[in-house]
């Protein structure tokens, strides 16, 4: 019965995500003092073990995400970004075609490192009027935008943290190995999804003009400042070199970053850029931080030992240990990621997959295989993502649409990590 109620708990809190009622950043924390007190849990146990303990039980997670936003704010500030962007749109000339995969492969780049609608907003106003000038339509930009920002994003450093975290895989040092080798073979299955969904869309859309003949001054403008050195451009993978080639946590990985940016490009200003990227990245990191607070509780609340009694046996209903269940169960329900739903990350999701794991439902790396395949549909097609709502409303069309066009390919693409997964961690 107590099993029943939680479950109607959940469905709760998920409408009122969905409904727009409650945003994320207030539901959580909710949902978790709603779950304690199901429980009765007395009232200084919840203020203490899931309030007060909740709310720094993710400190990992948003000290990355911290320290990513301030690397972003560095590589805006230099203008390292919007240089490397510019640099892409200029090597393509008078080919729209190469400038458009220039300028996604750059903008998957970038997100390895960015963090924070800030980032998206600075990447997104310089490389989607690009992609419009060239003839691609609006809609088609839009898709191409999100789907080369998530194709970056498996290997978010800050995003990292977070599964560590959530699933207590190395919490105090690097990912395993086999991590690693599941993420290239996820940006492999990303890549040729979106290669053949570009494709395959601007075939079949009317007026789009990938080689079309464009003058570059038609598809870019450049300002007169100084161009800066091209060891500059190295700065977006210094972290990932820091953490998977000397093993260094995520945290000092971005601020060797953020270093090196500044001592390439302006060394004199080193420590006036870092103190303002430090703050401004504070500012850009602010609404994932609050969010990983309420995600933080809710972990905490629901593995308590009434919870998990209650909720384990509907958990281990279903037997994902097998490989052709664990693709299909997770594949075909990978949509339940949109709208803060139960496999949302950042949402109701944080705590069924924590429930799963405490309740030993999969190996660590299998849960972590099928979690990283289904944010790539959460990533793109989430029409609740404060980036998804700021590139339709940039580009003018609805984030419904967007959400439409992309969840079938994103589906594949999960499916696709999901068969990897299977068989890096099943077999």
């Amino acid at each position: 019965m107590l099993g029943l109620l939680l479950l109607l708990l959940f469905a709760f809190f998920a409408w009122l995500m969905f409904a727009r009622v409650m945003p994320a950043l207030l539901a959580l924390p909710a949902m978790a003092i709603a779950v304690a007190a199901l429980v009765q849990l007395p009232l200084n146990n919840i203020l203490n073990d899931v309030i007060a303990a909740g709310a720094v039980k993710l400190a990992p997670a948003y000290v990355a995400v911290f320290a990513g936003a301030m690397l972003g704010r560095v590589m805006i500030t230099t203008g390292i970004a919007e240089e490397i962007i510019k640099r892409a749109a200029e090597f393509g000339g008078e080919r729209p075609g190469v400038v458009a995969g220039a300028l996604m492969f750059v903008t998957a780049v970038l997100f390895t490192s960015l963090t924070g609608l800030g980032a998206i907003i600075m990447v997104g106003s310089l490389v989607l009027p690009i992609m419009m000038s060239l003839g691609v339509p609006r809609r088609m930009a839009a898709v191409l935008f999100l789907m080369a920002y998530a194709t970056g994003f498996i290997f978010n450093l800050a995003l990292w943290r977070l599964y560590q975290d959530l699933l207590q895989i190395a919490p105090t040092g690097t990912l395993p190995p086999e991590v690693s080798r599941f993420a290239v073979g996820l940006l492999l299955i990303t890549v040729s999804a979106v290669t053949i969904h570009a494709a395959l869309a601007a075939r079949a859309t009317r007026g789009a003009s990938f080689w079309a003949v464009a003058t570059r001054s038609e598809l870019l403008q450049r300002s007169a400042g100084r161009r800066l050195p091209l060891l500059a451009f190295l700065t977006p993978f210094v972290p990932l070199v820091l953490y998977l080639g000397f093993g260094w946590n995520q945290i000092p990985a971005f601020i060797g970053g953020a270093l090196y940016g500044v001592l390439t490009t302006q060394p004199r200003l080193s420590i006036r850029t870092l103190s303002a990227s430090a703050v401004r990245g504070l500012e850009d990191g602010a609404p994932a931080i609050i969010l990983m607070i309420g995600i933080g509780m809710l972990l905490n609340a629901l593995t308590l030992p009434d919870v998990k009694t209650a909720l384990a046996p509907i958990v281990t209903a279903v037997p994902l240990r097998s490989p052709i269940a664990y693709i299909l169960f997770f594949s075909l329900l990978s949509p339940l990621a949109l709208y803060r739903g139960p496999f949302n990350l950042f949402g109701v999701g944080a705590g069924v997959y924590s429930i799963m794991f405490a309740a030993g439902v999969l190996p660590a790396l299998a849960l972590l295989a099928a979690v990283m395949s289904i944010t790539q549909v959460q990533t793109v097609c989430d029409p609740t993502n404060t980036h998804n709502v700021w590139v339709a409303n940039f580009t003018g069309v609805s984030v419904e649409e967007i959400t439409r066009q992309t969840i079938i390919t994103m589906m594949l693409t999960c499916f696709g990590g999901l068969l990897l997964g299977a068989w890096m961690f099943l077999l």
